[in-house]
């Protein structure tokens, strides 16, 4: 049995801790907080929980991991923290808001013999594992466009495009790859809010896929919708429906014919085809996420995956750099 303990109990640590009491060989033996009344919710729903005092008593404890649940801008320092302390270190997404951060906790981790993972929870989404494994299925991509909207939760510290692209680009990157050729984005801050609060994103892949991505924390409804579109096939994924995957069997065929007059080159014609939803594991994505991680820690000697992880967080953390800077242009 793996014992851990958390970092944070707010609107996603409460979901880690009950999942670490479902996961199996992980015990959740504690918890540091900072807020009273978060640590009296716990200690209300978890009696058997060690509350810590500071951090600092958490990583002197007799623990193996460390979950680190908290604001975005706290996660580097503490999972370099943890990582000195000889602790296993799984961190909410993002890994850090710099790629120069990630590749110091990664090296570090290396260095150590220990497991750090980054909770780019989507990887692990039944839905998108279907799409990474008939991928095949789709002839070739040409484009993904998605709607990550909802109202707030607004964040003082990042933009919505950290708090929801940052998805979007981590699924893109785990089907088709996150070498970006171009981007370019059009953001806007809500009045009196420091950050921005929608946001459009265009990036035009080196391997020619087309994704577009509309994030916001404005929207009166909340909408987590992907669309990828192929030349034998197409399908929508939208994690707000009971049958989150959509297929259809239908595409855009364009011709050269030479004979016809230069108007009428390209002769387009639609393959129209049937609409189905595969069935798909009903296990909760976040189950999974740390399920991986537990598989990680007892396999990280001979764990093909361990490379792919590191690498995957990397390309997305640096694309996300590349839109701030993207920003500072406009």
């Amino acid at each position: 049995m793996i014992k851990c303990a958390m970092v944070g109990f707010g609107y996603w640590g409460r979901n880690v801790a009950r999942t670490l009491y479902e996961v199996e060989n992980l015990q959740l033996v504690g918890l540091y907080e900072k807020e009273t009344s978060r640590v009296l919710e716990a200690k209300k729903l978890y009696p058997a929980l060690k509350l810590y005092t500071s951090y600092k008593e958490l990583l002197d404890d007799k623990i193996e991991c460390v979950f680190i649940i908290t604001p975005p801008q706290t996660h580097f320092t503490l999972a370099l923290a943890a990582l000195k302390a000889g602790k296993h270190t799984f961190v909410e997404k993002p890994l850090s808001l710099q790629t120069l951060h990630a590749k110091e906790l990664y090296d570090l981790a290396e260095q150590k013999n220990l497991m750090l993972f980054s909770d780019h929870i989507f990887l692990h989404s039944p839905a998108v594992k279907y799409l990474k494994s008939h991928l095949d299925d789709f002839g070739n991509i040409i484009s993904i466009t998605s709607r990550r909207i909802n109202l707030g939760l607004f964040q003082t510290e990042t933009d919505c495009i950290w708090d929801l692209a940052i998805h979007d680009l981590s699924i893109i990157d785990y089907l088709v790859g996150l070498q970006v050729k171009k981007l370019s984005v059009f953001s806007k801050k809500y009045p009196k809010h420091p950050n921005d609060a929608l946001a459009n994103i265009s990036l035009e892949l080196e391997n020619g896929v087309v994704a577009l991505i509309h994030v916001s924390w404005l929207s009166p409804v909340k909408v987590r919708e992907m669309h990828i579109g192929g030349t034998l096939q197409s399908a929508i994924y939208d994690e707000g429906k009971k049958d989150k995957l959509t297929i259809y069997t239908s595409g855009v065929v364009v011709h050269d014919n030479f004979e016809c007059n230069d108007l009428y080159d390209k002769m387009v014609q639609y393959k129209l085809g049937e609409v189905f939803s595969p069935k798909l594991e009903t296990k909760l994505a976040l189950n999974k996420s740390i399920e991986c991680f537990r598989d990680l820690i007892i396999q990280r000697f001979h764990n093909e995956n361990l490379e792919f992880y590191r690498d995957h967080t990397l390309r997305v953390v640096k694309v996300l750099e590349d839109l701030d800077r993207a920003k500072t242009l406009l």
